[in-house]
C-alpha cells in the first residue's frame, strides 16, 4: 500500500502547484464597438495582444470602458447573478444639477424697439448719446447670443452619449471663437483667460450703457421740471420716453445678470468636464469557467435633470463574454472499469497425481468503480488529468477491493465523461506454507493453502461525474 499511496501524493502535489495570479485586461469602446484582450505584466504593462483570449483561472481581469460620457450616462454592470458594480455615474453631479433649469432656460434679449432715439427730444448736452445707444444695445444684445450658443452647444453635447470628451472641449472651443469682440482673448489659448474677459466686456458694456440710459431719463426729467412751455402732446411722448428709458435699465440689469450666470455655469461645467473622466474601470477575479458580463448604460441623474426630453432610459445594453483556464478541478464519477492481473491472477488446484497446478487468469474482469478525477482546466470541452478510485469486481468470487490510480481523458461540458486507465492494486491468491506449482503433495484441498495477498495489475475504464467537488 505505502508506493501506491507515494506515487498518488507525489501525482496529487504536481497537480497542485502555486503559480502566480496573472492579468489581464479588456476594453471595450462605447463610440467604436471595438473589444480588446491584452495580457498585463507584472508591473500592469501590456505585453501582448491576445486575439483568442482565454483567462488563466483565479486571475485578475481589469474591465476597462472607454469613451463612456458621465453627463449622459450611468452604468451598470452585472456578472451572472453576482454585481460587479450596481451602479456607477463616474462622478457626483450633485453640485451641478441645482440650477440647472435656470441655466437651460431662454436667452434674456434686449428689447430696442421702443428705445427712444429722438435727438430732439434731449437737451444739446446729452443728444449725442442718443443716437449711440441703440447701437451698444445691438452689440450686447450679439454678445449675449454667443453666449447663449456657448452655453448651448456645451449643454447639448455633454447630453450627447455618442461624443467623447476631446469632441466636446473642441465643439466648445469652436463655438466660442465665433465671438468676433476684440476685447476678448483667444479660447484656443485659455478658456478660462476668454470666460473671464467675456465677463469683463459684459460688465463694461452693461454698466456703460446704465449710464447712457441714466443720463438720457436724467435730461428727460430735468426739461419737464425747466420748460414749462411744452404742449400736453410733449408731455405725453417725454413721459413715455422715460417710462421706456426706465424699462431698458431693468432689461438690461436682467439680461446682464443673466449673461454672467450663464458664464459662470459655463465656467463650473467646463471645469467638470475637463477634471472628468470618459474611462471607467472594474476589477474583477476570474474563478468561474464562463463569465457573462452584462454592461447596461442608462440615462444619468444629470441628462434626466437637464430638461431635455428625452424617454429612453436605457441607452444601450452589452454583452463581454469571458472564458477561463487552467486551474484545478475535482469532480467524482461513477465507472465501469476492466481489470486484469495478468500472471499474478491465478486458480490454484492439485490434479489426479497429486500435483500442484494452476490456472492463470489473464483475463479483464468487470468491475464497478467509484472515481475521484482531478484535472488542471486546459479546455472548454476537452482536459486531461488523472483518476483514483475504488473497485469491486461484479463476479461471485469477491476477494476484495481493488485500488486505482492513471491518467484519464475527460470529454464533453464540464468534463462529465472521462476516459482512464493505469495502475491497479488489488487481491490475488497466493500459495502458503511453502507450496508451489508442479510440486506434489498429499495435501486434498489447496483452498486451505492459499492467501489473498495485494499486487500489481492494471485497468481500463469509462467513467461519468456526478458533481463537482471545486
Amino acid at each position: 500500500m505505502k508506493p501506491f499511496l507515494s506515487v498518488l501524493l507525489l501525482l496529487m502535489s504536481t497537480f497542485s502547484m502555486v503559480h502566480a495570479q496573472e492579468k489581464y485586461r479588456v476594453i471595450y469602446d462605447y463610440n467604436t464597438e471595438e473589444i480588446n484582450y491584452y495580457h498585463l505584466d507584472k508591473y500592469n504593462k501590456v505585453d501582448d495582444t491576445l486575439l483568442k483570449p482565454k483567462f488563466k483561472r483565479n486571475s485578475l481581469v481589469e474591465l476597462k470602458l472607454k469613451n463612456v460620457n458621465p453627463f449622459a450616462m450611468d452604468i451598470q454592470a452585472d456578472v451572472k447573478e453576482e454585481a460587479i458594480h450596481s451602479e456607477s455615474g463616474g462622478f457626483n453631479f450633485s453640485s451641478l444639477l441645482g440650477g440647472i433649469s435656470s441655466f437651460s432656460g431662454g436667452d434674456l434679449g434686449l428689447n430696442v424697439d421702443n428705445l427712444p432715439i429722438d435727438e430732439s427730444m434731449f437737451s444739446q448736452k446729452v443728444a449725442s448719446r442718443g443716437a449711440g445707444v441703440s447701437n451698444k444695445f445691438s452689440d450686447l444684445n450679439k454678445l449675449s447670443s454667443n453666449i447663449d450658443a456657448i452655453k448651448s452647444t456645451l449643454m447639448s453635447n455633454l447630453l450627447n452619449p455618442n461624443l467623447d470628451k476631446e469632441a466636446i472641449l473642441a465643439n466648445v472651443k469652436n463655438a466660442a471663437n465665433k465671438v468676433s469682440d476684440s476685447r476678448v482673448s483667444d479660447p484656443e489659448d485659455n478658456f478660462y483667460v476668454f470666460l473671464s474677459s467675456m465677463k469683463r466686456v459684459v460688465q463694461e458694456d452693461s454698466q456703460e450703457l446704465a449710464s447712457e440710459l441714466n443720463a438720457l431719463a436724467t435730461d428727460i426729467n430735468e426739461q419737464e421740471v425747466s420748460n414749462t412751455e411744452l404742449s400736453r402732446g410733449e408731455l405725453v411722448a417725454h413721459n413715455n420716453a422715460y417710462t421706456n428709458l426706465k424699462n431698458m435699465l431693468k432689461s438690461l440689469n436682467a439680461s446682464s445678470i443673466n449673461s454672467s450666470e450663464n458664464l459662470n455655469k459655463i465656467e463650473e461645467l467646463y471645469a467638470t468636464l475637463e477634471a472628468s473622466s470618459f474611462e471607467q474601470t472594474y476589477d474583477y477575479l476570474i474563478e468561474a469557467d464562463k463569465v457573462n458580463i452584462e454592461l447596461k448604460f442608462v440615462q444619468s441623474e444629470f441628462s434626466k435633470t437637464s430638461n431635455v426630453e428625452n424617454s429612453q432610459s436605457t441607452l444601450k445594453t452589452r454583452n463581454l463574454k469571458l472564458f477561463s483556464k487552467g486551474g484545478f478541478k475535482i469532480n467524482t464519477s461513477v465507472a465501469l472499469t476492466l481489470n486484469n492481473f495478468g500472471d499474478s491472477a491465478k486458480d490454484f488446484y492439485i490434479d489426479e497425481n497429486g500435483v500442484i497446478g494452476a490456472d492463470v487468469n489473464d483475463y479483464f474482469v468487470p468491475n464497478l468503480s467509484t472515481m475521484i478525477n482531478f484535472y488542471p482546466v486546459i479546455g472548454e470541452n476537452f482536459n486531461i488529468g488523472g483518476s483514483f478510485g475504488l473497485s469491486i469486481p461484479i463476479t461471485e468470487d469477491l476477494k476484495g477491493i481493488n485500488f486505482l490510480l492513471g491518467p484519464s481523458l475527460f470529454f464533453g461540458s464540464k468534463s462529465r465523461l472521462a476516459l482512464s486507465g493505469g495502475i491497479a492494486y488489488g487481491p490475488v491468491n497466493q500459495l502458503t506454507n511453502g507450496l508451489e506449482v508442479d510440486q506434489t503433495t498429499d495435501i486434498i484441498d489447496i483452498d486451505n493453502f492459499t492467501k489473498n495477498v495485494y499486487d500489481f495489475g492494471y485497468y481500463f475504464g469509462i467513467s461519468f461525474s456526478l458533481f463537482d467537488l471545486n
